[in-house]
Parts: C-alpha cells; structure tokens; sequence
C-alpha cells in the first residue's frame, strides 16, 4: 500500500510534519542536514520497525523529547497505522488495534530503501543478500516466514545441544525438522531468484549494457549431497565448533560481472548501479505478482548515480505501480518528464512544507 498521509512527531530534527504525498512521485529537498533522509527513515521505520541508518533508539528521538510518534493513513483508505517509540517501549497500532510482530508492517506497508550504505547488498557479507531474497519471498509465499520461523527454532535447539556437549541421539533429535524447512526455503529462495535472474536480465540492456551479469545461488550446504546426510557427515565438526555450520542460515548468491566478482573487483559506483538494477528487478516482480503498491524510498540519487543512469531510472520506476520519494537538494536535479505529476516537499529546520507547483504551460 502507498502513504495517504503522513504524521511525523518528535523523529530526529523532525518535530511536527503532517503531509499528504503523490501517489506517485515525491520529491524531498532541502540543505544537507536539514532532514530529509530522516523523512525518507521515519517511512522506512512504518514498515520494519527499525531504521535503515542507527540501532539506536535514542538517536531516532528529538533532542529533550521522550519518544518520537509516526502515523500515516494507507490508500486502501481503511487502514491507519501509529508508532509510538520510547527508549524503553514501542507501541504499533492498526486501526486501533494493538500488533506485536513486525512482520505485520512488512504487509501492509512493503517498502525498498536505497540509500548512501546500500552496496553492502554487494559488498559486504552474505546476510545482507539473504536478506534480499528473504523480502521477494516474504512478499510472495505466506508460508516462507512460518517455515522460518520453524527452522530457527529447531536449528537453536540443535545448536544448544551441541554446545552442551550431548550424545549424537539428542543432538540429531532436531534433524527432521531442519530438514524439512531448510529444503522447503531454499526451493522458494530458488524459485525467487530465477524471477529475479529474468527481471535483471531484462534490465540491464539498459542499466548494465554490454556486460554480462551473473548468478550463482550458494544453498548453505554442498549442493551435490542431501541436507539430510550433510548433518549426519558434519555432526563431529558441529560438536567441536557447538553450532550448526550449515543450512539456509548460511547460504549466499555469487554475483559477477564480465566473470568478476561483483564484490571485490568492480568500482563502488558500478555497485551502487548494480544495487539499483536488483532492488528495481524486485520492484517490478512485485508490481507484477501483487495486486499492492510497493514505496521505494531513494536517499539522494544525485549523489548517487550520475545524471545519465538517473535518466534511465527515472525513466523505467515511471512505468512500475509505485510510490517513489526521492531526496536530492534541489528539485531541478530530479528528470520528473516521464511522471504525469508529482509533489515537491521542502524540508528545513526539522519543517517539511509542500511547494506549490508551476504550470508546466507557463
């Protein structure tokens, strides 16, 4: 669902902020520091219940405030959705209602955040692209997040029973079901990144021309033996180590470029590009598998890509049913040509005004 309304109260150098966003296009500007990656964050925190810049609670409050308030009504135009967060306690209501998972924002509010740290999906280590695939899922398979669930639980048991040192019985007695899980995730993670292999191979004629990217999916085990009887070859190893080595929780997907590791041999900016061809992939699949509308917040693009590769993604987020905010410092920055409309909010001093907009015809 996209953003209807917009109340933010007390959320870093935000103290009171009440909008109403385009359905499509919202342009966010103003002076570095003035605060608009932390109206792009406090979007980011209605749908995970975190932030993708501190773990910190207390740096997401206003300076001598208590606790910080996000509201907004959804565009289904029945559904309102309130924050409230203290150092100590978070409280999330729907429609009045009272949620304790977080995975419940995920539904309602499914958004993708690019921003200055986003090419650790690239850089850094595996978690971040499990992570990647695991929201795809999420978002396409109700029974993903259960059998996650399941597979954690069973894989904590083992990995106590390791630790403490018991016999082979009762270190196996959670075999099954990590097996069972384990096979169904990576049969879903699987099915997911082959559609996302199809989308980025769309893309990149126009993103990533004359180079070729490529996949390799690292299931977390070998994948020329059962899951099954790698617990049994590896128990000793697990024993001495007092943890599960293997499983859904340590698979990776290898990506290359021209049959280079995307990790460590292109430039920081083609990772940046690169990051961008994969979110905007998952966008599209979304768009195409769910009768929802995806938020894709974008943390100063200017700074990010240069303004050819904007152009492009600018031109290519247009034709996807999304709701996009864009932060940069000036609005001109921003190829808005492709949009029917769009809406400009100024940001300064922790204020986040509308500009009106010129007729184009004038």
């Amino acid at each position: 669902m996209g953003l209807k309304t917009l109340k933010v109260h007390q959320f870093r150098n935000l103290h009171s902020v009440d909008i109403l966003p385009d359905a499509g296009l919202n342009l966010v500007i103003g002076e570095n520091a003035a605060g608009k990656t932390s109206l792009l964050e406090s979007i980011f925190y209605l749908s995970y219940g975190r932030s993708f810049r501190s773990s910190q609670i207390k740096h997401l409050i206003s300076n001598d405030a208590q606790l910080f308030r996000l509201i907004t009504e959804l565009d289904d135009n029945t559904t309102r959705l309130g924050i409230e967060r203290t150092v100590a306690e978070q409280k999330i209501r729907v429609n009045h209602e009272s949620i304790t998972r977080l995975s419940e924002l995920s539904k309602l509010i499914p958004v993708i955040a690019l921003h200055p740290d986003s090419h650790q999906l690239i850089s850094s280590g595996p978690e971040y692209r499990r992570q990647f695939l695991d929201w795809g899922v999420f978002h396409v398979e109700h029974q993903f997040l259960n059998s996650w669930k399941k597979y954690r639980k069973a894989l904590s048991q083992r990995n106590a029973a390791l630790r403490s040192m018991q016999d082979n019985k009762m270190c196996s007695l959670w075999n099954n079901e990590l097996i069972e899980h384990a096979e169904f995730i990576h049969s879903l993670r699987l099915s997911y990144l082959e559609l996302i292999i199809s989308k980025v191979n769309q893309l990149s004629t126009t993103l990533f021309p004359a180079h070729e990217i490529r996949f390799n999916y690292k299931c977390g085990w070998p994948a020329d033996t059962p899951y099954s009887q790698h617990l049994v070859d590896t128990l000793d190893r697990d024993r001495e180590k007092g943890y599960t080595q293997s499983g859904p929780h340590r698979a990776d997907i290898k990506i290359t470029v021209d049959g280079q590791s995307a990790q460590s041999s292109i430039s920081r900016g083609q990772q940046k590009k690169l990051v961008c061809l994969l979110k905007i992939a998952q966008l599209s699949l979304f768009s195409e598998q769910s009768n929802r509308r995806c938020v894709l917040l974008f943390d100063d693009l200017p700074a990010e890509l240069d303004q050819d590769n904007q152009n492009r993604i600018m031109s290519i987020l247009s034709k996807l049913d999304i709701q996009l905010f864009i932060s940069a410092i000036e609005a001109t920055q921003i190829n808005t040509l492709d949009w029917n409309q769009h809406k400009v909010f100024h940001v300064e001093h922790g204020m986040v005004k509308e500009k009106e907009m010129k007729n184009s015809e004038e």
